[in-house]
């Protein structure tokens, strides 16, 4: 075998330009003084998980108010709940203008029927295989009308992922909407927030058990009962793009939201 006297070809270099990353603050009281990188990364979904009450979805909307304060657009999705109470809770309870911020293109939040979605997935892939399923879905992506982008978000939330599981009578295809889901909202660059329920201190944060494995974040929220009282706390479980603090740290909410304590202990 002839070993020739060719010179290597040299390497390519990916440009540094490539690993440049841009973090949106949260703007939740504390929250980004928890996190390494002071914020959350552009095109990166996380997972709210925690029982009734613990203060997962004010969260959201604070971090979405603030947002759009700050010019960024947002696009709030609601399976639960109607926008018009959803909106008049906010202001009633903590001054939240949401209709301000719609009227100037930068907020917009829509009822879903996750049943329409539902049947929709559960029609178009019928008995398939897994990667079958998914590769359908993604066939359709987001062209349900329901779910729609009214324009390009810099964060998003779905609220929740709970009314959507209930809606799937097959886990399988309700998992592999989830994958495609997820995917098709890293394509906005978007920060991400999908809510979820679970045990007041759980041990699974949702309800098919695999969001936690999909996303690339995910936030606790805890109402935890001590004697004759009960105690809000979180925790960032996971979080692929950067250290973080590793504590349940107590939090209370109050006429302007979520304030949180990291010098405190929760016990």
């Amino acid at each position: 075998m002839k070993t020739g006297s060719k010179k290597k070809a040299k390497e390519q270099k990916i440009p540094r330009s490539v690993y440049k990353t841009e973090y949106l603050p949260t703007r939740v009281s504390t929250f980004d003084k928890m996190i390494d990188a002071g914020g959350l990364e552009r095109g990166s979904t996380l997972l709210l998980a925690g029982g009734c009450g613990s203060g997962k979805s004010i969260f959201a909307m604070q971090c979405a108010y603030n947002a759009a304060l700050n010019g960024e657009r947002v696009v709030h999705f609601t399976f639960d709940e109607k926008p018009e109470n959803v909106k008049r809770h906010m202001y009633n309870n903590f001054g939240w203008d949401l209709e301000s911020l719609e009227e100037k293109g930068l907020f917009s939040m829509q009822k879903v029927d996750p049943y329409d979605i539902a049947r929709s997935i559960e029609a178009i892939i019928k008995e398939k295989s897994i990667e079958d399923v998914i590769e359908s879905i993604r066939s359709v992506k987001m062209d349900i009308k329901e779910v729609t982008m009214p324009f390009h978000p810099d964060r998003v939330i779905v609220d929740s992922l709970s009314a959507l599981s209930v809606a799937f009578s097959d886990k399988l295809k309700y998992r592999a909407y989830l994958k495609v889901l997820f995917e098709s909202l890293r394509t906005y660059n978007s920060v991400n927030f999908v809510v979820t329920e679970a045990e007041q201190e759980p041990k699974v944060y949702s309800r098919s058990g695999v969001e936690e494995f999909l996303v690339d974040g995910v936030v606790v929220f805890y109402n935890i009962r001590m004697e004759s009282i009960r105690t809000r706390a979180l925790e960032i479980l996971k979080l692929r793009f950067s250290d973080h603090m590793k504590k349940l740290v107590p939090f209370k909410i109050t006429k302007d939201g979520i304030v949180i304590y990291l010098e405190e202990q929760v016990f």
